[in-house]
């Protein structure tokens, strides 16, 4: 028998915005058991099969997993045990806190709905939450409280790009995205600065899109080093609009540059173990100037991947020179993260000297266009919750 997903009736009952809203698996990676909800603010209601229990402002809900059904109870009394629950939101400002007890993880704080069933032997977490919202969620984890609102715009764009362009990975699970680094990183509601649900709103239900009128790839890392990436330099698909381009904006922010130092030796036999024949190389035979990216370590007349050298020794990035110091291979690199599309630190500092999140995408994004989603192919007025077999 198909998936039935009966919550979706009541939030469209309770919500006249729920075709703006996503579904999204809370701690995907952990094999939940029980978790501990409390509402925050707003009005809370739980809904079942079998009728409705209204929860006060902080009271205590344990949710557990027994089988393939869910118990629900408080700390004075048994509820019941279903199938399926929804715990809807009746406001505007509807906040309820989820506590992994079983196994423990620490507190989180969320917008609007959660849906609570049994799958993958597992307790099913799901929000269901207004996609503005849930990009200033992703928007806040993946970079920070301490930026100029021009700067979340364009992190906006990206993260609503992205999350549309993967509006179905998990259509076979049930939802529309999880909450981990290949969906992207979204740990709840954005809370630390209120400009980061300003910029998405005022942003809201904008894309980036390429010369076709498709999606972009919303690529985005730490600190380019003054030059970002082409993206068939780092993987193995080229795009028109991820090319290198210089980025003065960053050299001199945090991330900007690294050194670390590794014993001769090992530097020695990884050349070796890639049929380099270091082990009659004088040590000064292994350095290397790097004036610009460059795609390959030349040694001995022979190349090696940059990015390989950066995934053996977990380098920061793969824009770096080498010399010998002290008996010791130096590494002295630039950037932090695979350096293709937009420079965070480098486009922090584009919004603090007054550049627009469009100049922003534009400087990253070369020849990409800005529009809204229901102008690309595929997409109408409506994000669906899930699409329901």
């Amino acid at each position: 028998m198909k998936r039935i997903v009966l919550f979706l009736t009541v939030l469209v009952l309770v919500s006249a915005a729920v075709a703006q809203k996503i579904s999204v698996s809370l701690h995907n990676e952990l094999n939940l058991q029980t978790v501990l909800i409390t509402p925050v603010s707003g009005h809370y209601t739980i809904i079942t099969e079998d009728g409705n229990f209204a929860l006060s402002p902080n009271q205590i809900i344990y949710i557990s997993r027994v089988g393939d059904s869910v118990r629900v109870r408080d700390m004075a009394s048994h509820f019941g045990t279903w199938k399926r629950i929804s715990i809807v939101g009746h406001t505007d400002n509807d906040v309820i806190r989820i506590n992994s007890i079983v196994p423990s993880f620490p507190a989180r704080i969320y917008d609007e709905n959660l849906v609570f069933y049994v799958d993958f032997n597992r307790l099913m977490a799901i929000n269901i939450v207004d996609i503005d919202k849930y990009i200033a969620g992703v928007v806040e984890a993946e970079s920070g409280p301490s930026a100029h609102i021009e700067f979340y715009k364009a992190q906006a764009l990206l993260a609503r790009t992205y999350a549309l362009g993967h509006i179905d990975r998990h259509k076979g699970e049930g939802f529309n995205l999880c909450d981990q680094v290949h969906c992207q990183v979204y740990k709840g509601r954005a809370s630390r600065n209120p400009d980061i649900l300003k910029a998405t709103k005022e942003t809201s239900g904008q894309i980036v899109v390429d010369g076709n009128r498709d999606l972009i790839v919303a690529a985005f890392h730490a600190n380019c080093g003054g030059q970002t990436a082409n993206a068939g330099d780092v993987w193995v698909t080229s795009q028109d609009y991820l090319v290198s381009v210089p980025d003065s904006y960053c050299r001199n922010m945090p991330g900007a540059s690294w050194e670390v130092r590794i014993p001769i030796d090992r530097w020695r036999q990884f050349l070796i173990d890639r049929g380099i024949p270091a082990q009659d190389m004088e040590p000064s035979q292994f350095a290397y100037s790097s004036k610009e990216r460059e795609y390959y370590y030349v040694v001995a007349g022979k190349k090696i991947p940059t990015t390989d050298v950066r995934t053996f020794f977990n380098l920061r990035s793969a824009y770096f020179s080498v010399d010998i110091v002290s008996n010791m291979v130096r590494v002295r690199g630039r950037g932090y993260g695979h350096g293709v599309g937009l420079c965070q630190e480098g486009a922090m500092q584009m919004a603090r000297r007054g550049r627009t999140y469009q100049e922003i995408i534009q400087h990253y994004f070369q020849g990409v266009s800005i529009t809204h989603y229901t102008d690309v192919n595929g997409f109408d007025e409506d994000i669906n919750i899930v699409d329901i077999d």
